[in-house]
């Protein structure tokens, strides 16, 4: 069953919380501080090579899978900057790798995951300034907010609907917003 993912080995061993998944190792900061519990999906990733016996280390994973009973979001968080066609392609292929891994895991395909799966790109804005102006920024969002759509960036939108139910990108205070709304 799709939902029904609490009793998978390779994800009850690899239990953690937002907060620990959005280190960045880099700049040694943490992306937000919610404590709410998810799956380690990097750690999975390495438990699922290793069980598999493959040595490839060039497959890569999205951070964090957050599976409640009504949502499971697959979360990356990039605190540096998006604006390089490479990272961007860097996250296309974690968006992959991780949807053929949790294909094979749950023994799901693509068409079933599609209809219970979401994904959020959470950005650092300070590194990822929008071209326009606040202002202009703001307006854009509440147009777009009432004509019941979302604005996605970074080239993400080509997976909503294909590989995922919905796709997001979000600043870190307007992830945390929709994750207050999921409680």
């Amino acid at each position: 069953m799709i939902n029904d993912w609490d009793n998978i080995e390779i994800f009850t061993e690899n239990q953690s919380t937002l907060t620990e998944t959005s280190y960045d190792d880099g700049n040694s900061e943490y992306m937000t501080e919610l404590k709410v519990p998810v799956i380690d999906f990097d750690n999975v990733k390495e438990q699922y090579l290793q069980r598999i016996g493959c040595q490839d280390e060039s497959l890569t994973s999205v951070d964090a899978l957050l599976s409640k009973a009504h949502c499971n979001v697959f979360i990356e968080f990039k605190n540096g900057s998006l604006a390089k066609k490479e990272v961007r392609l860097g996250i296309y292929s974690k968006i992959q790798d991780s949807l053929l891994m949790l294909c094979d895991i749950t023994d799901n395909h693509i068409s079933q995951l599609r209809q219970c799966l979401d994904f959020i790109l959470v950005y650092n804005e300070e590194k990822n300034p929008s071209k326009s102006n606040k202002s202009k920024d703001y307006i854009n969002d509440r147009i777009m907010e009432l004509g019941g759509k979302e604005l996605v960036r970074f080239g993400i939108s080509r997976y909503d609907g294909v590989y995922f139910r919905k796709v997001h990108t979000y600043n870190v205070e307007k992830f945390e917003e929709y994750i207050s709304k999921l409680k």
